[in-house]
């Protein structure tokens, strides 16, 4: 009824029809009055609902950005740095942080960050100036290990030779970069670059155990620090003419078992000037393996010859080889090192060098050096000789040259010579000038030459010793 008047309303009726009709079914309003207010009134409540969504966005997004800015220019407070130091703490590292600020565009910045010994803090391992920490901010919230990763970009690295002494000489490793994981009782380091020195490094590998690696404690013996200081010295005076030299590292093991780890070194450069001596190239192998270090191969190349050497080294047994040949310009390289005992040797022609060294320990430890030497052309304290051919042989204590062939455009020296504890033996037959030999010969040089001047021996030798052969 009240439907059908509608309908009527709409599609014929009169107007007295429409209007009883409405009045009816809606009393005294208008349908579209009612439908303008109601609209009206969600209207102002969408608008009200949306200005205080908008506000508490406002205020948030204020609140962060302002957190933000302060976390940039002023940076987290000692709580904050408390939380990340802790959390070094439990794997194993002990650290303290001058500075963590926000940076846009690149997240947590550590800055000035010191590396302590976990077990004694006044002992420096080493200085970063920055470092990027990433973080798992879900586990951070819920009280987990937060810290998954340590980023380095273009950072330096300040390595104390002396830990107990932090403000003295230092290893300074620059442009340091790459991404440092931090799984638990692990370190995984994905690929590091840096420099050292005009060299470039690289690195990667994967540790177990860090905590358990045996730092040494204050007082015990290290390596000297001025010997460290002598290796940095002629690592900064040489140049390379070819561009960096590269040296790669990869490593792997449980540093709770160091006879387990296992370090791999490569090196490679060209172009290499000290002073006025030029290496064309250099070429390092070596390794530690299964608790020994072994030098696989280093190859030195210069314009007159090469140089091959190999060596190995048992710490655990005191057992110990090495093996030398070279054809190296040895003059060349005398003059560019500081070796002020051998100034009054000039080399005239590139010798021939083979050593043979082995090392034993044990009840009887032992150590022999056994070595050929040919030299074309030479001079010594200003005497200049036309070649020396000898065999060598060397022990702490003795030593010995065999089948020594010296010779002068005056004549020449050959024989046998034994130096043994308390005793000094030769045998050796001459053609040469006296006064060639004299300057030369240690002692009184009288009385190394008898009237006769065929035979050489020296006066002190131990009663009724006879001339024999070197061993």
């Amino acid at each position: 009824m009240a439907l059908r008047g509608v309908v009527s309303w709409r599609w014929g009726g009169t107007e007295n029809t429409r209007a009883t009709s409405f009045t009816r079914l809606w009393g005294s309003r208008a349908p579209s009055m009612f439908l303008v207010e109601s609209y009206a009134q969600v209207q102002d409540s969408g608008r009200m609902l949306r200005r205080v969504i908008l506000t508490l966005l406002v205020l948030a997004f204020a609140t962060l950005v302002g957190a933000c800015w302060y976390a940039y220019d002023k940076g987290f407070t000692r709580k904050w740095r408390g939380f990340v130091t802790d959390e070094f703490r439990k794997r194993g590292l002990e650290v303290s942080l001058r500075r963590m600020k926000l940076e846009p565009f690149r997240g947590i910045v550590a800055k000035d960050v010191q590396i302590y010994d976990a077990r004694d803090r006044q002992r420096t391992v080493g200085v970063i100036d920055e470092m990027l920490l990433v973080i798992d901010y879900a586990n951070l919230f819920r009280g987990e290990t937060f810290l998954n990763a340590l980023e380095l970009r273009d950072a330096n690295l300040s390595l104390p030779l002396n830990p107990e002494n932090p403000r003295g000489p230092k290893l300074e490793i620059s442009k340091l970069s790459g991404r440092l994981f931090l799984p638990p009782q692990q370190i995984y380091l994905s690929r590091l670059e840096a420099e050292l020195y005009g060299i470039r490094l690289t690195a990667s590998g994967r540790l177990i155990n860090p905590q358990s690696f045996p730092v040494k404690k204050a007082g015990e013996q290290t390596l000297p620090v001025a010997l460290f200081e002598r290796i940095i010295d002629e690592l900064q005076r040489l140049r390379f003419e070819s561009g960096s030299p590269q040296l790669d590292i990869r490593f792997s093991g449980d540093l709770a078992q160091l006879d387990r780890v296992l370090i791999q070194a490569t090196f490679w450069g060209e172009k290499i000037r000290r002073q006025d001596y030029l290496l064309e190239s250099l070429y390092l192998n070596a390794a530690y393996r299964d608790g020994a270090f072994d030098l696989k191969q280093l190859i030195a190349v210069d314009s007159h010859g090469s140089l091959q050497l190999g060596a190995g080294y048992n710490p655990a047994t005191g057992d110990g080889s090495l093996r030398l040949q070279s054809k190296l310009d040895l003059q060349g390289l005398l003059r560019a090192l500081p070796l002020p005992q051998l100034d009054d040797l000039v080399l005239y022609t590139p010798p021939l060098l083979e050593l043979n060294a082995t090392m034993q320990a044990g009840k009887e430890p032992r150590l022999q050096v056994l070595g050929h030497v040919e030299v074309a052309r030479f001079a010594y304290r200003a005497v200049v000789f036309e070649s020396l051919t000898t065999d060598l042989a060397w022990e702490p204590g003795r030593w010995a040259a065999r089948d020594v062939r010296l010779v002068h455009r005056s004549g020449e020296v050959k024989g046998d010579v034994m130096q043994l504890p308390n005793a000094f033996r030769s045998r050796l037959s001459s053609t040469m000038n006296r006064q060639i030999l004299l300057p030369l010969l240690p002692g009184n040089p009288l009385e190394w030459l008898p009237k006769d001047e065929t035979e050489l021996r020296p006066a002190n030798l131990v009663p009724n010793a006879e001339a024999v052969e070197a061993r």
